[in-house]
């Protein structure tokens, strides 16, 4: 990912998109009139440049994309750029986007990209990034002036900022291992203060038990569970960015990562946190055990989509 700061006016709102983005991984920022320094490991290779340069001062969409075009030059899955309208929107700041040379410009918040950004790596994005454009267009057609102001739509990932927290990368305090899907759906424990609670939720998520569709229908096979003392307190922006792509090209999997945490485990129904990592990137929210298996069978082979287990 690329993100151009083109609005020099404001260094406040620059440094507040910089910290709603966080502190992302893979993140080189050079120098004016220099190249980036190399990028920084990881266990899921990635770059996000920040460019901080008033050469590119007032530099529109189709400039950059002029810049791309050149022989040699490297492309990034997204551009995003901190234009006039980031600084004049304190509450979103907006950022304007567009996928590398092609596609359509669409207005996105930072909180919202930096989630994306975590899952550029996963297969079939630009579907998503599609949806983006799609919801959020730079531009509403044939209107100006205070019509066309009015005109535009919320930028992606508006609802975000009322999140209390708010979404926002922090790197973890030691190095944790990437996440690989085996089956349809990926259940991480984050919390280690009571087995029971860990060993009841896994005994309801995988045999639901009377009352929802076949009593004997069993979903151990569909839903690998990871108990691993190493992402213990890990949160969900760090494990959406550990999740990587099954390399058997045969094998369908949902696109999101189910959390078991403190609030899953004090909680009597053991509602599980899930974590889209396609369409609403990163939109988490919370789901009874009992309809995990559906979920995750459902969503794998494209029968429904996820908005549809949101409002459970």
């Amino acid at each position: 990912m690329l993100l151009i700061r083109t609005h020099h006016g404001d260094d406040a709102a620059w440094r507040d998109v910089l910290s709603r983005m966080g502190e992302l991984p893979g993140l080189v920022a050079p120098r004016s009139g220099r190249d980036a320094h190399a990028v920084p490991r990881g266990p899921i290779p990635r770059r996000l440049i920040v460019v901080d340069d008033r050469a590119w001062q007032g530099a529109t969409a189709e400039k950059v994309r002029e810049a791309l075009n050149e022989d040699g030059t490297w492309i990034p899955d997204l551009v995003l750029l901190a234009d006039d309208r980031t600084t004049a929107g304190p509450h979103l700041r907006p950022l304007l986007a567009f996928r590398g040379t092609e596609g359509d410009a669409f207005r996105i918040t930072p909180r919202q990209a930096a989630l994306t950004y975590l899952v550029l790596h996963r297969p079939y994005q630009k579907t998503t990034l599609e949806r983006f454009e799609e919801e959020a267009p730079a531009e509403p057609d044939g209107e100006s002036g205070e019509e066309w102001e009015n005109g535009l739509p919320d930028p992606v990932g508006a609802c975000l900022e009322s999140l209390n927290p708010p979404p926002r990368y922090e790197p973890p305090t030691r190095a944790l291992p990437p996440l690989t899907q085996e089956t349809f759906g990926l259940l991480v424990r984050t919390d280690f203060t009571d087995d029971a609670a860990w060993t009841s939720l896994l005994d309801t998520v995988h045999r639901p038990g009377p009352g929802y569709d076949d009593p004997i229908e069993d979903f151990t096979d569909d839903v690998d569970a990871v108990d691993d003392p190493a992402f213990e307190g890990s949160s969900p922006e760090q494990l959406m960015a550990l999740v990587r792509d099954n390399q058997d090209p045969g094998q369908v999997t949902a696109d999101l990562v189910m959390i078991a945490d403190g609030t899953t485990m004090r909680d009597p129904d053991r509602h599980v946190l899930v974590v889209p990592l396609a369409g609403p990137i990163g939109h988490a929210f919370r789901i009874i055990p009992e309809r995990v298996g559906i979920m995750v069978c459902n969503l794998a082979i494209g029968n429904m989509g996820i908005e549809a287990f949101m409002d459970d």
